[in-house]
């Protein structure tokens, strides 16, 4: 799964600080314009997993103590770098940080 997959949820992972992690995999296959609007679509898809069906996969986990980070396998874009959080209207007080990890990948 990958970042042009765009109805999957990549990965999820436990938080060091607790919570959930959602991992979005960017193997960097994607031309710049294409690999961002596969990442916008992928950010929705995951903001309506968190609004959704997050409380049903882990009943424990606020929404609000959720992040997704997107791991890289060349730096993310200007574009992508732009948006470090999502917010929704339909989900007053709900907001998810988005960070960035550069993860080269070890074929070249």
């Amino acid at each position: 799964m990958t970042i042009a997959d765009e109805n999957t949820i990549d990965m999820i992972a436990r938080a060091s600080e607790g919570g959930l992690k959602l991992i979005i995999v960017d193997d960097g296959s994607l031309d710049d314009t294409a690999r961002f609007e596969a990442f916008q679509k992928k950010l929705q898809n995951y903001f309506r997993y968190i609004v959704g069906q997050l409380k049903e996969d882990h009943p424990e986990c606020d929404p609000n103590d959720v992040t997704i980070t997107v791991a890289c396998a060349v730096p993310p874009t200007e574009a992508m770098q732009k948006i470090s959080g999502l917010e929704h209207p339909g989900a007053p007080g709900l907001s998810v940080s988005v960070d960035y990890e550069v993860i080269p990948s070890p074929f070249g």
